[in-house]
């Protein structure tokens, strides 16, 4: 691995982001966003599957009521799941946009079967997928030397893994090494936290936005974890300069 006492190679990394732009951009496809809401009311699962069509719901299976919706536009499907105690979660659009819309659209179906009171409360986004491809096949090894805080196995998985805390991101001093040691210690205090009494738990906890990117030989990169679009374009630029100098040639 590349030593951070070498100076020749601190000097080549504080000149890190002098690189060459691919001919191919990057560009971020989101092909998932994973959200939920409560509607304020509790649910009869059964009374659910009877006045929803295309609906699924076995107890002993998972403990909710699946519904799709399809999105003519992109022509994906939305599959919505809805919990006993009126928590709703969407999984499957390709846009914030459609997630809540479709949400929207459960709850306006509820209330006009009887659920007066229903609303969306509560809207929040738990996980944006994305993918990208850079154009260009990358020498993992030489990324994971140059990097060094990865999650590397090829012989149990092909990818190359980086977690990336993402509220660090603006931060003066951005290095691997920064963002590793901020990266542990919020999974340290959470860690300890567990240890606490579960309501104390919930209140203390410090929620930290972590995007997990799972890079490929073949030059294509998975996203994970993101809570907002932005996140994923943040994550992006800054892991594009090793990406790049990693190019196979």
């Amino acid at each position: 691995m590349y030593s951070s006492e070498n100076p020749e190679y601190e000097e080549e990394m504080n000149n890190s982001f002098e690189y060459e732009e691919p001919v191919q951009p990057m560009v971020l496809n989101i092909y998932n966003v994973l959200a939920s809401a409560y509607t304020g009311v509790d649910i009869d699962l059964d009374w659910f599957t009877e006045n929803f069509g295309n609906t699924y719901y076995d107890p002993q299976e998972f403990p909710a009521a699946r519904a799709d919706i399809h999105d003519k536009n992109s022509n994906s499907v939305v599959t919505i799941s809805a919990f006993s105690n009126g928590k709703i979660q969407a999984t499957g659009a390709s846009t914030i946009e459609f997630t809540k819309k479709s949400l929207k659209k459960v709850i306006k179906r509820i209330r006009n079967r009887g659920y007066e009171n229903a609303k969306l409360l509560n809207f929040e986004i738990h996980n944006i997928q994305g993918v990208i491809d850079s154009g260009f096949p990358v020498d993992l090894r030489v990324l994971r030397d140059m990097y060094e805080y990865v999650d590397y196995e090829p012989e149990r998985n092909p990818g190359l893994k980086i977690r990336i805390p993402v509220s660090y991101l603006h931060d003066e001093e951005i290095t691997p090494e920064y963002l590793q040691r901020k990266l542990l210690s919020h999974l340290y205090k959470n860690n300890r936290n567990r240890t606490q009494n579960n309501n104390l738990h919930e209140n203390s906890r410090s929620k930290v936005e972590v995007v997990t990117l799972t890079i490929h030989f073949s030059g294509k990169i998975g996203m994970a974890g993101a809570k907002s679009i932005k996140s994923l374009e943040d994550t992006l630029e800054y892991i594009k300069p090793y990406i790049i100098r990693s190019k196979l040639v």
